[in-house]
């Protein structure tokens, strides 16, 4: 595998990493849900069989309908709701489900090319080669898949920008082209890849991707019961619950700011710095935690303009 020229970072499921990950990410369970549920069946369209014949003696013209609908699943969202995380990780549980081995691959930002004429266009062409190489090896006809590949695009508005852009470069307009066809390979043939694109821009998107997603989930800023959820978690009943509340109130949306801490604000800059400040000499209270939060500003809204 051309590994270091079109992907940054492969990942082999299960691992204790990922299930950690994946179990950490609060406040997504209706997508963790669904997205099991999705990623089973794209990777083994056998299991709808099975199922719809178990239940109703045959094969429904439904089923049918599902497993011809691209192996594409979009994520999209504000920055710091969880859409990397989850897609790094989903795999997992379906990898000890299913038990297989799923290789997660993540399309490189050099792939997407320098401008020169047709490189682009290459690039993404040899990404959806090695991915389609490796699926193949886990792919018996008639059979239950050895193993699969979750292809990561993230920051996939920059690759899969709409055509209809004026002032887009015909490079780039190949290079969306790469992509769908790409996308529409893994339609015709029976594999098991799964395709996910993350973006802050869907509306940026060419519309014929975004008519390709078989499923789409849609990721927010954390709720207040979310926020203190996390937080209970992380401080094991440190904290009393109404400090916790007022901790809340401090990184929620107010009438001063319009929008409140994402979740990588509170996992990766609010309680990192709580623990410092308190390391060694001092516990941790809510004047220090009130402290803290107000000093740290929750990442601004990225806007689909």
């Amino acid at each position: 595998m051309e590994q270091n020229n079109l992907f940054d970072e492969v990942i082999e499921l299960p691992n204790p990493d990922a299930q950690r990950q994946f179990e950490e990410l609060v406040g997504l369970d209706n997508a963790k849900d669904i997205l099991f549920k999705e990623g089973r069946l794209l990777l083994n369209p056998d299991l709808l069989n099975e199922w719809s014949k178990k239940f109703h003696k045959t094969t429904l013209p439904a089923v049918e309908s599902f497993q011809k609908r691209p192996p594409l699943i979009l994520f999209s969202g504000d920055v710091g709701t969880g859409k990397t995380s989850l897609a790094n990780s989903f795999g997992d549980p379906i990898a000890r489900s299913e038990k297989i081995n799923i290789t997660v691959l993540r399309l490189s930002l050099i792939t997407r090319g320098r401008g020169a004429v047709g490189e682009m266009t290459h690039l993404i062409s040899s990404a959806f080669d090695e991915v389609e190489k490796l699926a193949k090896r886990g792919f018996t006809s008639g059979k239950k898949p050895r193993s699969a590949v979750i292809f990561i695009i993230d920051e996939a508005d920059s690759l899969a920008e709409s055509r209809d852009f004026e002032q887009m470069h015909h490079e780039d307009k190949a290079g969306v082209n790469a992509l769908i066809r790409g996308i529409d390979r893994f339609t015709q043939q029976p594999v098991p890849v799964l395709i996910v694109l993350c973006t802050n821009r869907h509306n940026a998107m060419d519309p014929a991707v975004l008519r390709r997603a078989a499923a789409h989930h849609k990721f927010e800023r954390p709720t207040p019961e979310q926020i203190s959820h996390i937080l209970c978690k992380a401080l094991d009943s440190v904290l009393k619950e109404p400090e916790v509340q007022k901790l809340v109130g401090l990184m929620s949306s107010n009438s001063k700011r319009k929008y409140g801490y994402t979740f990588s604000d509170i996992t990766q800059r609010f309680l990192p710095n709580l623990l410092l400040e308190a390391f060694p000499d001092n516990p941790i209270t809510y004047n220090l935690a009130a402290s803290v939060a107000q000093r740290i500003e929750p990442t601004r809204v990225f806007t689909n303009e």
